[in-house]
Parts: structure tokens; C-alpha cells; sequence
């Protein structure tokens, strides 16, 4: 009988640590306001305003459709780390997850196999919540984000 280990990764998930809550798909794009426009025909609205974060070296906004969220990002500069999906044609190229312990599955998910591509760092977009970037066995690129306090507004 043929099985197969959950994501495609090294041994069976740990359900005690695992936290992880969809939270959107991310879109690469040229320029934010063709998208936008696009997502708008759609029938998406924005989620917030547009904004920057020097770090990562992108431009982006949340636009949302009933219960689906997009996370469209445009490159700020030559060297974005947006630029090799662009150049190949690839427009979604990450999941997104909110997660309670982002630490504990960060660590988890590379135990599992996962590459990881940026640790939890500070974001913009998430008013300086952490995000981290793991690289799945399967070629999936995950973004973790870190829930919001439960004493502060998300």
C-alpha cells in the first residue's frame, strides 16, 4: 500500500505544535495598479492601504473577495527577491499562514524537511508582527506570520 507522509515532508505532523491558519495567497506582479484593477473586475476590494517594506524590497496591498485574501506585491528595486518569479512567469507563489507560536513551527517544519529561506523577521504589512519564508520538499513556498496579541488589535 503506497502512503504518503503529510506535506510531502519527513515523518507525520506534530497536531500538538501545528497552529497554522490560511491566511492568503501572494501575487507577484510588474505593477500594482494594473492588478489591482484587474482584481477590482474580480469583484475584490482593497484591504488597507498600499505599503512598503524596505527590508523584503517590495510594494503591496491585500485585496480581499468573500473568504479569499491575495497579497499583491511589486518589486522596489533591482534586486527584489520578486524579480526570478517574475522572470520565470509566475505570478502565485506563495500560501500564507497566521500561526499563534511562530518560532515553534518554524522549527517545525524544517525538522519536517522544509528549507528555510527567510527566519521570522519584522513586516510592514503586518504593522511589525514576524513573517518567515520556509521552502516545502514539494517546491511551495510558505510564509508564516505571526498572530496578533490578544491584547492588541490585529
Amino acid at each position: 500500500m503506497l502512503q504518503f507522509g503529510a506535506l510531502g515532508l519527513r515523518g507525520a505532523p506534530d497536531a500538538t505544535l501545528m497552529t497554522l491558519r490560511f491566511h492568503h495567497i501572494g501575487v507577484a506582479c510588474e505593477k500594482l495598479g494594473p492588478e489591482i484593477d484587474a482584481h477590482t473586475l474580480l469583484g475584490y476590494h482593497q484591504e488597507g492601504d498600499v505599503f512598503v517594506d524596505p527590508a523584503q524590497r517590495i510594494r503591496g496591498v491585500f485585496m480581499t473577495n468573500g473568504g479569499a485574501r491575495v497579497e499583491l506585491l511589486e518589486p522596489a528595486g533591482a534586486d527584489s527577491p520578486l524579480r526570478p518569479f517574475l522572470q520565470r512567469g509566475q505570478k502565485m507563489y506563495h500560501q500564507a499562514f497566521q500561526t499563534d507560536a511562530i518560532e515553534d513551527e518554524f522549527a517545525r517544519l524544517v525538522d519536517a524537511g522544509a528549507i528555510a529561506r527567510v527566519a521570522p523577521i519584522p513586516a510592514v504589512a503586518f504593522d511589525g508582527r514576524r513573517i518567515a519564508f520556509l521552502m516545502l520538499r514539494t517546491l511551495l513556498l510558505v510564509e508564516l506570520i505571526e498572530a496578533p496579541r490578544e491584547d492588541s488589535h490585529p
